[in-house]
């Protein structure tokens, strides 16, 4: 069991950093580190994928499950292991499952592997280790996630790792099986690089972004935070991270389910963070935004605002992100995982030390 207390309260922050070289890692070596997985598929002609881990393991699926899908052909869904358990009843076609656990020890996943396993689906797990881990007895392969030991409390490189695991898996899989060609393969490639190469910058632009509005999120009591498209797993994640983090309620809602009802709550006590990449919706989001300026002054964009209206709020975070449609979960992150460290450094808070030590002991979920 990790001994949290003596960890580096930069700890955090430090493997945050690091974000950048470990996806540059898997980019360099992704012919490597997952032909095994491209294999697999191809021996037992995969037809549907379905992911499925909890909390942090579980949004990196819904963040890169619409480009799985896409380039493999094939249905691609995403549930948390107790809902797979409860609503998986007939598997009428080859399943394979991918359950994502950085430890390798949640219960809940292996539970759904094993469930699955005896409903005849193919197991592939992701954890820190392919070896030595519960995932190991229910899998028929398991792959590390190459990010290294990730000690602190909320996972920050860990979540980018696992998007970018199960992108690769599928992108190498589509190439080798013909499913996208050479030009195809190579464009992807080209726009995970600009994605990376943007990383860094981004961290950057997110700090100061954050000194300038530190006095007012310091008096937060209510956070929530709206996405839509591929960055709604950021929302999911972006919500646990402050969660984890700040230690008090936060809510994550899709664009459009958030108008259902949620704006009834929205008064000067709520905080807004509007993901607002290129896409369909951008202009929605920002209607949105700018009707609820009546009812709360304290509303954050992030997304590339150059040319628009009011594109120099210093609430917003206006940086030139390359918005990629599939990739960009890998940029939208990393303002609210710097968000979460920095204020909770701010209210006196090591987020590496669990609120509950002996939680996962006593609950038996780990």
């Amino acid at each position: 069991m990790v001994d949290y207390s003596k960890l580096s309260k930069t700890a955090m922050w430090d493997y945050l950093n690091e974000t950048h070289s470990v996806l540059q890692d898997l980019l360099d070596h992704r012919t490597e580190y997952f032909k095994p997985f491209s294999d697999l598929f191809q021996k037992e002609e995969i037809q549907e994928i379905i992911c499925t881990g909890s909390g942090t393991s579980y949004h990196c699926a819904e963040s890169v499950r619409g480009f799985m899908s896409e380039v493999l052909r094939i249905p691609v869904l995403a549930d948390y292991p107790r809902l797979i358990e409860n609503y998986v009843k007939v598997i009428d076609r080859k399943v394979l499952t991918i359950g994502v656990s950085q430890s390798g020890e949640s219960k809940s996943t292996v539970s759904a592997l094993l469930f699955m396993k005896k409903h005849g689906s193919i197991n592939v797990g992701f954890s820190e280790q392919d070896h030595g881990t519960s995932m190991n007895d229910c899998c028929d392969l398991v792959l590390p996630l190459h990010c290294g030991e990730e000690l602190a409390g909320p996972k920050t490189k860990g979540y980018e790792a696992s998007m970018m695991c199960l992108i690769l898996c599928a992108l190498e899989t589509a190439h080798d099986t013909n499913r996208i060609d050479d030009v195809k393969y190579f464009e992807y490639v080209q726009r995970l690089q600009n994605t990376i190469n943007n990383v860094d910058p981004i961290i950057s632009e997110s700090v100061k972004w954050y000194e300038r509005n530190e006095a007012e999120l310091v008096e937060a009591k209510r956070f929530i935070v709206v996405g839509s498209e591929n960055n709604y797993g950021d929302v999911l994640e972006g919500r646990l991270k402050l969660e984890e983090s700040i230690r008090f309620g936060v809510e994550g809602y899709e664009l459009e389910e958030f108008m259902h009802g949620i704006y009834h709550s929205i008064d000067e006590n709520v905080q807004l963070f509007y993901l607002a990449q290129e896409g369909k919706y951008k202009d929605r989001t920002f209607r949105l935004k700018n009707f609820l300026t009546d009812y709360s002054h304290h509303e954050y964009a992030i997304g590339n605002f150059a040319g628009m209206v009011d594109a120099d709020d210093p609430k917003d975070l206006s940086y030139s992100f390359v918005d990629d449609p599939y990739f960009c979960p890998l940029e939208y992150i990393l303002p609210l995982q710097i968000l979460a460290y920095r204020l909770s450094t701010k209210k006196g808070i090591n987020a590496n030390i669990p609120k509950i030590p002996n939680f996962h002991h006593l609950m038996g979920s780990k």
